[in-house]
């Protein structure tokens, strides 16, 4: 089994996946919560009176990607991205630890470049003055949000690729 920077082997990387549980983990509860209401409000409204919410599917687009970028730091650092494990039983620890740390670093860039995008397409979006079409709600401070929060996870991230290293050096001396 992987060994993830909140795997519990080192006491105080549990203190930092806490933190992004409660606070980025409760963000993304919230937005769940939030998604899943508007949705039943929406359908007992449409069956029962048969008058939808106006706008709720906007609404939930708009949520869903808060949602999927509120997720993202926690999901980051828990190491708990799709992965492939054919070759981690007979690979040596000291070698998935330099492994971890280079998908860490790859994945750092990836999402900081798309939050470089999504903060570029939201002052695009506000140029235009772009809302969404039927309740007018503005599109771009969501974007900036989900850009936010894709940052937050790159620098998650980084900090995983350190704390690989270390693992890795540690595993290599013992």
């Amino acid at each position: 089994m992987r060994q993830t920077p909140d795997s519990g082997q080192a006491q105080s990387y549990d203190q930092v996946g806490k933190y992004l549980h409660w606070s980025f983990g409760g963000l993304a509860a919230l937005t769940i919560f939030g998604l899943a209401l508007i949705t039943f409000v929406d359908v007992l409204a449409r069956y029962l009176f048969n008058s939808p919410i106006p706008g709720a599917y906007e609404i939930s687009e708009l949520v869903m990607g808060v949602m999927i970028f509120a997720a993202l730091p926690v999901v980051t650092w828990r190491g708990s991205h799709i992965t492939i494990d054919l070759l981690d039983a007979i690979t040596p620890q000291w070698i998935s630890g330099w492994r971890d740390a280079f998908m860490f670093t790859i994945s750092s860039g990836v999402v900081a470049v798309l939050g470089w995008e999504l903060w570029a397409l939201a002052a695009t979006l506000a140029s235009y003055g772009d809302v969404t079409e039927y309740l007018r709600i503005p599109i771009h401070p969501v974007l900036q949000v989900m850009s936010l929060l894709a940052w937050v996870s790159s620098l998650i991230a980084l900090f995983a690729a350190v704390v690989s290293i270390k693992r890795a050096l540690a595993s290599r001396n013992s």
